[in-house]
C-alpha cells in the first residue's frame, strides 16, 4: 500500500522519537533474563516470570529453525485454551482474547536470538510456529508452553536503542541504515493489526531481488527444509501499539525483511500484500 510523502516523515519522525526515548532512559535497572531453550519439539523454560522488563534469550539446540511467539491471554483463558486456539485457527486470524506481544524470531540450529519487553502479570502461552517436514506446525508437536507472569515485578528501563523499525500495513519503515556491527533495534507497530520482523540474510552477492522470490517459494511449500539464507531473528508477533527491543551482530550481506502473520482482512500473509523489503549491509 502506497503512503504519501507527509505520511512517511511523520512516521519516521515517531520512531526517531522512540529511538530518542530509549536512548534517554535509565541504563542502571538491568532486564530479568529469561533462557529459553528451543529442542525438537519443546521448550525448556520456566512455568513461572516476574512482571516487568525481561529479555528473552532463545536457544535453538535443535535441528530446525525455532522461534517464540509469546501472547497473553484474557483472564479466565487457560494454556490449554489457547492452544487449542492455536489449532483450530492454523495460520489464520486468532481470537481477541490473545494478544501478541512478541518474542525471539528464528534461528538457526546452534544459534542464540533475544527481544526485551515488558511484561504484565497474567497467563501466558509460547509456541513455535515454524513449519515441520510434514508439515504440521511445531506447535502441533508439541512445542508450546504455558506459563504466568506474576505481580512480583523486575523494574527496569527498556535498553538504549540506536535504530528502530516500524510496522505498518504494509511496509517497514527504517529510522535510518543499518550497517556493520552491533545493533540495539527498537520495533513499533503503529499499525491497526498484528505484524511481525523476520529476519533473513543472504550472501552479498545473492542475485537483486531474488531473495524475496525465492524465500516466498519456500514459503508456500517449506518440505521442512530450511529455505534460502539464514534466519537471524527479528520480533515475533506484536500487537497494534506494541514495542519490543532485541539486539543483534550484522555482518556484511543482503537481508530480508518479512511479515507472515496472516492479515485481518482476508487472510493472507502479510509478504504476499508486499510486506517484504531486501536492504544491504556492507
Amino acid at each position: 500500500m502506497a503512503h504519501s510523502f507527509s505520511s512517511m516523515c511523520a512516521r519516521v519522525l515517531a520512531i526517531a522519537s522512540l529511538v530518542a526515548i530509549s536512548t534517554g532512559a535509565v541504563r542502571s535497572a538491568k532486564p530479568n533474563v529469561v533462557s529459553v531453550v528451543a529442542t525438537d519439539f519443546a521448550f525448556d523454560m520456566p512455568l513461572s516470570i516476574p512482571a516487568g522488563l525481561t529479555t528473552f534469550e532463545l536457544k535453538n539446540r535443535g535441528n530446525f529453525q525455532h522461534h517464540l511467539a509469546i501472547v497473553r491471554l484474557d483472564s479466565g483463558k487457560t494454556a490449554a485454551d489457547g492452544f487449542a486456539a492455536l489449532i483450530k485457527a492454523g495460520r489464520g486470524v486468532r481470537p481477541t482474547w490473545m494478544h501478541s506481544i512478541g518474542g525471539p524470531n528464528a534461528s538457526m540450529p546452534g544459534e542464540n536470538t533475544n527481544a526485551t519487553l515488558v511484561l504484565e502479570p497474567g497467563s501466558y502461552l509460547a509456541y513455535c510456529e515454524m513449519p515441520a517436514p510434514d508439515p504440521a506446525r511445531h506447535y502441533a508437536k508439541g512445542m508450546v508452553k504455558g506459563f504466568v507472569v506474576t505481580p512480583k515485578s523486575h523494574t527496569g528501563a527498556l535498553p538504549a536503542a540506536d535504530l528502530a523499525i516500524d510496522l505498518v500495513d504494509y511496509d517497514f519503515v527504517l529510522s535510518r541504515e543499518i550497517t556493520r556491527g552491533h545493533h540495539v533495534i527498537s520495533v513499533s507497530n503503529s499499525s491497526a493489526q498484528p505484524h511481525m520482523l523476520a529476519l533473513r540474510r543472504f550472501p552479498i552477492d545473492y542475485p537483486a531481488g531474488r531473495a524475496a522470490t525465492d524465500l516466498v517459494a519456500w514459503a508456500g511449500d517449506p518440505k521442512g527444509s530450511i529455505g534460502p539464507g539464514e534466519t537471524v531473528g527479528g520480533v515475533t508477533e506484536i500487537a497494534p501499539g506494541s514495542h519490543v527491543l532485541f539486539d543483534r551482530d550484522f555482518r556484511e550481506g543482503k537481508y530480508l525483511l518479512m511479515c507472515f502473520s496472516p492479515d485481518i482482512t482476508d487472510g493472507k500473509p502479510h509478504f504476499r500484500h508486499g510486506m517484504q523489503k531486501e536492504i544491504i549491509v556492507r
